[in-house]
């Protein structure tokens, strides 16, 4: 609870170093922010994002587009950021993040055939513990840059499942599999499916087929951050 706690007492000051932010910063000063290993370009992002999910699912796993603004590294300023927006209640931080996000989608110029956005769902379980879904306010702040409808009730999460973090990479993709259900409402569509962290693309692989199998045609990819290498 300790940046919850002092972000409500001190709006101002950054969630990393604890410096008086500037006028035009938000969360996280300008010097942290630099520390999160940022893609040089959309395509860059993808291409890497691409090269995660071949590795890990052949040609299994088809989508059609995928953006990612940051490498993932653990014990790092992002993950200590991505923490606070999961775990301490500052949902807020999510929508900002989002809008980062859909500023650098933008910047590729490929994004008008998306029909609409839809969030990672958490498990009601989950959600009622947590109160809020870090990854539906991503999709929100991306819905703002994008004008994009968000559509959180086209997916839901049908079985509980335990936190990915620690898990094989085999054994996320079994504990992810036949977890989600998506609603006829994403019938011929085109969605963008957004999740805080892409890891292997696991969740993400699951999602999607749940997506196709309610009839999507096609299905993008949206992330916050992708793990590097070593993390996997």
């Amino acid at each position: 609870m300790h940046e919850q706690v002092l972000h409500l007492l001190f709006p101002n000051v950054c969630l990393i170093c604890q410096n008086l932010l500037l006028p035009e910063e938000k969360y996280c000063c300008c010097g942290c922010m630099v520390e999160f290993d940022p893609f040089t370009t959309p395509a860059e992002s993808e291409e890497e994002l691409r090269r995660t999910i071949l590795a890990h699912f052949g040609t299994h796993f088809p989508f059609e587009r995928g953006w990612c603004r940051y490498l993932f590294h653990k014990k790092s300023p992002l993950q200590q950021v991505l923490h606070s927006l999961k775990y301490e209640g500052l949902f807020h931080l999510g929508t900002t993040l989002g809008q980062q996000l859909g500023n650098w989608m933008v910047e590729s110029g490929s994004i008008d055939a998306i029909d609409c956005i839809v969030p990672m769902p958490l498990h009601r379980l989950k959600k009622i513990e947590r109160s809020y879904n870090q990854s539906e306010k991503i999709a929100e702040g991306l819905g703002q840059v994008l004008k994009k409808p968000v559509r959180s009730k086209f997916l839901v999460r049908k079985r509980f499942t335990v936190s990915q973090t620690g898990l094989s990479a085999k054994e996320r993709e079994t504990n992810a599999a036949g977890a989600f259900l998506a609603t006829t409402g994403v019938r011929g569509r085109h969605v963008l499916l957004v999740d805080d962290v892409i890891t292997t693309g696991a969740t993400m692989s699951a999602a999607a087929e749940a997506l196709r199998e309610a009839g999507a045609v096609t299905v993008s990819l949206g992330s916050i951050a992708l793990a590097a290498k070593e993390e996997l």
